[in-house]
């Protein structure tokens, strides 16, 4: 499996976490992450509940959404994996499979500096605990972006270089020497 799958497959793990409860008993997160739930609770009527049940649903159909266009689009989940016995499956990387890791990259680090700065509103662990693992998975986009996105090295053959790299902004000057 390579990093882009690895990514992909950790966020979609992550996503489902904080997905599956919001589907299944939205009234048990905003319950948890209430600060004064005594105070508010002669003003919490049936319209709120409601209110609060469908943005709830709703945020985790969405995460869900943006789980699985994720894993399509990376490339994890093979559409065309059709193949015949004896032969390989060699498929090149999935052309928005960068993109995908960039838009949910970003989406993470947006939810894990929400999640720090309501921690540290309110200092509630559950804060603390998304803010985490959406940092970790920022980090590991930015990572994948960075160094594990590019699967084809252009190397030359008769001395073993990167030919895609450049001389901008600090030139080679071992190469250079080696030329002379």
């Amino acid at each position: 499996m390579d990093a882009v799958s690895t990514y992909s497959v950790a966020s979609l793990a992550w996503l489902a976490i904080q997905a599956l409860p919001l589907i299944i008993w939205p009234s048990l997160i905003s319950t948890l992450l209430r600060i004064d739930f005594a105070s508010q609770g002669a003003q919490y009527g049936g319209t709120h509940a409601a209110l609060e049940q469908y943005f709830a649903r709703s945020l985790g159909l969405a995460q869900l959404a943006l789980a699985g266009l994720l894993l399509v689009q990376s490339g994890a989940l093979p559409l065309n994996s059709i193949v015949e016995e004896g032969s390989e499956s060699t498929s090149p990387p999935a052309p928005a499979a960068s993109a995908a890791v960039l838009v949910t990259a970003i989406y993470q680090a947006a939810a894990g500096s929400y999640a720090y700065s309501r921690y540290h509103w309110t200092g509630q662990l559950a804060y603390l605990l998304g803010c985490l693992a959406s940092s970790a998975l920022a980090a590991s986009g930015l990572w994948v972006l960075l160094f594990a996105g590019e699967s084809k090295r252009r190397v030359s053959r008769r001395t073993g270089a990167d030919k895609s790299t450049s001389s901008w902004p600090f030139r080679n000057a071992v190469a250079d020497r080696k030329r002379r």
